[in-house]
């Protein structure tokens, strides 16, 4: 699973906005068939989706596309739907049992066939949205080899998982940490690298939208979604490599290089190769994202 940084939302249901919505620079948009879409407009936003996946997917778009939870009946028929070129990843939401997870696995590899896609290549991202969601976070990430990454959407004045759990909203956040903190330990442990946290909803407060952000990467999570396209940009902005770090790891790896043995000192901490692995995965991030990086050693290092 790549690093997005920022997963932007837009109505499944209107061809307008998923045409446009790249200008505004999110890592990937997430086509949505839930929520955004009322009940009687579900089946006809359908056809609209895998139009717009696969018109995106040739202008080098990341899709992913948000379906209908399995309890609805309508996640099927869904997936039958929006599965072809230009997919990336398919959004269980209120995700709360393995079996599920399969459900859709089984589905997507059905309709892969059918498409004419190479077997896998359609991912799956995990909403975990209730309590025992939330809970059984591990199940879900293991569930099977598909499931790609997962999404905390934690934090939210009012919303799903807020009515499950019965918490009390606080702007310092302190009731869901310890969900934040387990889900994002869960997809650690299931090996994913760069797990998903949900972005606030007041997009009109930036300073809070930063506030939110910036705690979600200093918990461990590497992106957000964006229900807003003003919301992008800080995203993009916190979960990319700053100068002082790209500039901190580069010197890293000059003085490990220079020092031709196990361990050095630099900066007044002794590194080894560990350190070097983790630079070498940071400044590979900044390139991919089109940060100056400048010139370091590179040859006599261990790949991240």
């Amino acid at each position: 699973m790549k690093l997005l940084r920022s997963l932007l939302f837009v109505p499944g249901n209107n061809p307008a906005w998923m045409d446009k919505a790249p200008k505004y620079g999110a890592d990937a948009l997430i086509l949505d068939l839930e929520d955004a879409v009322p009940a009687n407009e579900k089946r006809a936003a359908r056809p609209m989706v895998r139009a717009a996946t696969e018109a995106l997917g040739q202008r080098g778009v990341t899709v992913v596309v948000r379906v209908n939870a399995v309890e609805t009946g309508l996640t099927g028929e869904d997936v039958e739907a929006v599965v072809g070129p230009g997919l990336f990843a398919i959004m269980i939401p209120k995700a709360e049992n393995a079996a599920d997870v399969r459900k859709v696995d089984a589905w997507i590899e059905l309709f892969e066939r059918k498409a004419g896609l190479a077997l896998g290549s359609v991912a799956i991202i995990v909403m975990p949205e209730t309590a025992r969601g939330v809970r059984d976070a591990y199940e879900l990430a293991t569930a099977c080899p598909r499931v790609a990454n997962m999404c905390a959407t934690l934090g939210s004045r009012a919303g799903d998982l807020t009515r499950s759990v019965g918490y009390k909203w606080t702007r310092a956040g302190n009731e869901t940490l310890y969900m934040e903190s387990h889900i994002l330990l869960a997809a650690r442990a299931a090996g994913m690298a760069y797990p998903l946290a949900g972005g606030p909803l007041e997009f009109e407060d930036l300073d809070w939208v930063r506030e939110r952000v910036l705690r979600a990467r200093e918990l461990g999570y590497r992106g957000t979604l964006q229900i807003h396209p003003s919301q992008v940009p800080i995203a993009n902005d916190v979960f990319s490599p700053s100068r002082e770090e790209i500039a901190w790891n580069v010197g890293l790896l000059r003085a490990f290089a220079a020092a031709g043995r196990g361990t050095t000192r630099y900066d007044g901490m002794m590194i080894d190769r560990a350190h070097t692995r983790n630079a070498l995965a940071l400044l590979a991030q900044a390139e991919a994202f089109g940060l100056a990086v400048g010139e370091y050693p590179r040859s006599s290092l261990e790949p991240a």
